[in-house]
């Protein structure tokens, strides 16, 4: 079903607020949702980046919530909907091979890490529904029974199978409202930090593997700079360096197949659209 009329940014989060949750726009909110075929290679064509060096209002780091040395786990809860082993190897390469890369270079405290794999969670039926709160008591759960460890550093990318639907606590819901979020919450002391990756097999979300990775790079870039929602680097108006470039696509891989990964970019001050280059 095309979804009609997807919610704004600022009628998806409390402007302003902090530690509110995160979410990717619908890609129709942002671009169109019908492309014309020469549209759809976006490796070779990307879109025009919507900011440039210096054109978010002042985007600053509000209490220094960043994950230093993102410590990257992959947790699929049911039968991925595509290729499993592509999206490992772009989960290892977007962790530890350049992406984040300027993020250390140009000061904003944290940088390119360590993929640590995936594990198999708890299986959702299709046709169910996957809130915040079903994300921390899942990850509670796998805490709880030590199939997952926690540190300062730790992520936890939740990849949901085709026919679930994410929710969020104002009833907005995957698809038709967003493409995924981040957030972060309190565990014995410690800060969990996750994302909540729905299938991206849907109009609003662009129906493509290439749309679930470039969703993939968003959250990692803002989960990294903003662990916490709202306490890291933030713009005035609550956008994180992923939503100021969101949907601007580009191809990304090693030098024998540079457009191997279709990937977004971040917002930095110093560059505007900012994608570290691939290193070995």
């Amino acid at each position: 079903m095309s979804p009609r009329n997807p919610k704004s940014m600022a009628e998806l989060r409390a402007i302003g607020r902090r530690h509110v949750l995160q979410i990717v726009p619908t890609r129709n909110s942002v671009r169109p949702v019908h492309l014309h075929d020469d549209e759809r290679d976006l490796t070779s064509n990307p879109f025009a980046t919507p900011t440039g060096p210096g054109g978010a209002q002042n985007f600053h780091n509000v209490a220094g919530s960043q994950i230093a040395d993102p410590q990257v786990t992959n947790i699929y809860l049911g039968n991925f909907w595509g290729d499993r082993t592509f999206l490992e190897g772009f989960s290892k390469a977007i962790v530890e091979n350049g992406y984040l890369d300027p993020l250390k270079d140009l000061g904003y405290g944290t940088g390119s890490g360590n993929y640590l794999g995936p594990i198999d969670g708890p299986s959702l039926s299709s046709g169910s529904t996957f809130s915040e709160t079903d994300a921390e008591s899942t990850l509670t759960s796998l805490l709880d029974a030590g199939t997952i460890a926690l540190n300062d550093n730790s992520l936890f990318m939740l990849i949901l199978p085709d026919g679930v639907t994410a929710t969020t606590s104002d009833g907005s819901q995957s698809c038709s409202s967003f493409c995924g979020f981040h957030d972060a919450f309190d565990y014995n002391g410690s800060t969990v930090a996750f994302a909540v990756l729905p299938s991206s097999l849907c109009q609003g979300c662009g129906g493509l593997i290439g749309d679930f990775t470039a969703v993939y790079a968003h959250e990692l870039a803002e989960a990294a700079t903003d662990k916490v929602p709202g306490e890291g680097w933030v713009a005035d108006d609550g956008e994180e360096n992923g939503d100021l470039e969101a949907w601007v696509l580009l191809g990304w891989g090693p030098p024998d197949n540079p457009n191997l990964y279709t990937i977004q970019g971040y917002y930095t001050n110093e560059r505007g659209d900012t994608v570290g280059a691939w290193r070995s």
